[in-house]
């Protein structure tokens, strides 16, 4: 049942729907319980107060992945566990997942490391919030510390570099 554990056979992966905002909760209880659960999580920058910050959450909001064997694993626990509203069934029945998505999940995330996905990358149109310039159209250049970055804005028929604050700025839609 633990990760350390050997793996039965019978042993396959089931989607369990968690309730809203709590599929961090859901895994932490489940795997204090034993079972093995696995949470895709997407590291992403957000802007909070003025400020970047890392922010980590579920890449399925409300679902998660459980291993669990039809014959080992006891599974009435599962529908009192704090965080989990249910197992994802169809006609009654819970429906496996293929072993082949979880593992192509768990590489994906591997892969991702710990640096978070860019707020904005070089080249990105933005359009610029507040201050002076507020509604004009700009290019993101690059960071210019934790607060303040670096766009392009054309000015007198020439790209000008101009700093703003990171909070000023938005993805242009």
């Amino acid at each position: 049942m633990a990760d350390h554990a050997p793996v039965p056979e019978g042993r396959r992966w089931y989607l369990v729907q968690c309730k809203p905002r709590e599929a961090f909760r859901a895994l932490e209880h489940l795997r204090n319980q034993g079972y093995e659960a696995f949470l895709p999580v997407l590291a992403r920058e957000v802007v909070r107060r003025g400020r970047p910050a890392a922010l980590r959450e579920p890449l399925f909001p409300h679902y998660l992945f459980l291993r669990l064997s039809d014959v080992a694993d006891n599974w009435a626990p599962l529908r009192s566990t704090r965080g989990v509203a249910r197992l994802v069934s169809f006609g009654g029945l819970p429906l496996p997942v293929p072993d082949d998505i979880v593992t192509a999940l768990r590489l994906r995330e591997a892969g991702q490391g710990a640096e978070p996905e860019a707020l904005f990358v070089p080249g990105q149109a933005v359009e610029i919030m507040a201050g002076p310039l507020a509604g004009l159209d700009a290019v993101f250049s690059a960071r210019d510390g934790a607060e303040r970055v670096v766009v392009l804005l054309k000015l007198m028929q020439r790209e000008q570099a101009v700093d703003v604050g990171l909070a000023d700025i938005r993805p242009k839609a």
